[in-house]
């Protein structure tokens, strides 16, 4: 693994732009658990803007914890998280839905 520390341990501080931190409370991969959200958000500390989005429910996993078709990659709550997405880049450029 290239970043044993996922997600944490990549050069969050030199992002600036708005930034939407989003996971999912039953996401079982080690490269990024939801308890990192926090973390996350603090070490972005150069964004305009960041925000935390934890999302639940779905469908039951059919896949690893790490692949798509488990919390890790919203299996049964696609849409949410798609329109959580789409919300957070409407709103921070300036065009609320």
């Amino acid at each position: 693994k290239d970043r044993p520390d996922g997600v944490v341990s990549m050069a969050l501080p030199q992002i600036t732009v708005p930034t939407l931190v989003m996971s999912h409370r039953e996401d079982s991969c080690e490269a990024t658990p939801p308890a990192d959200a926090p973390t996350l958000a603090m070490r972005l500390r150069r964004a305009s803007k960041v925000e935390i989005a934890l999302l639940t429910g779905g469908d039951p996993p059919q896949s690893d914890p790490c692949d798509a078709y488990a919390p890790h990659g919203y299996f049964g709550i696609e849409t949410q998280a798609v329109d959580t997405i789409a919300r957070f880049i409407n709103i921070n450029g300036g065009h609320e839905p």
